[in-house]
């Protein structure tokens, strides 16, 4: 008890100081501001995207046989394994590669979304990839 006792006094003190004024609001950006990082999102999202090479094709089977391939089987035909094991039939996938990034991007004839799974590169290689499928048939 007697330890508490400076501790009380010390909290009654604290009473009587004035409040802090609150801090202004923010200001708000300038007409045309684009949060930090939007605008180079976008420019690597906008065609005609990265170069075609070996590499980026390489890269984009890879990442379509973890994403894709279950539903739209390896040759995009919508042969996969999901319709194997009674899933409504899968449309064949587009070659253009402009269709194959609005399916990533977004709920595109019922697709799921794989935006927030592949970054532009990734994204623009799948595409690519699903091209190239469609030239070799």
């Amino acid at each position: 008890m007697i330890r508490a006792l400076p501790l009380l006094l010390l909290l009654a003190g604290c009473d009587g100081w004035p409040e802090s004024p609150k801090p202004p609001p923010p200001a708000a950006p300038p007409e045309g501001a684009v949060p930090r990082g939007a605008a180079a999102h976008r420019a690597a999202l906008a065609p005609p995207g990265p170069p075609v090479d070996a590499a980026l094709l390489a890269e984009g089977a890879g990442r379509y046989a973890i994403y894709c391939t279950p539903c739209h089987g390896a040759s995009g035909r919508g042969d996969g394994v999901v319709v194997a094991r009674g899933h409504p039939p899968i449309p064949p996938l587009p070659a253009d590669p402009a269709r194959s990034m609005a399916a990533i991007a977004g709920n595109l004839a019922g697709a799921h979304p794989l935006a927030d799974r592949l970054d532009p590169r990734q994204r623009w290689a799948v595409a690519r990839h699903v091209a190239a499928l469609r030239w070799a048939e």
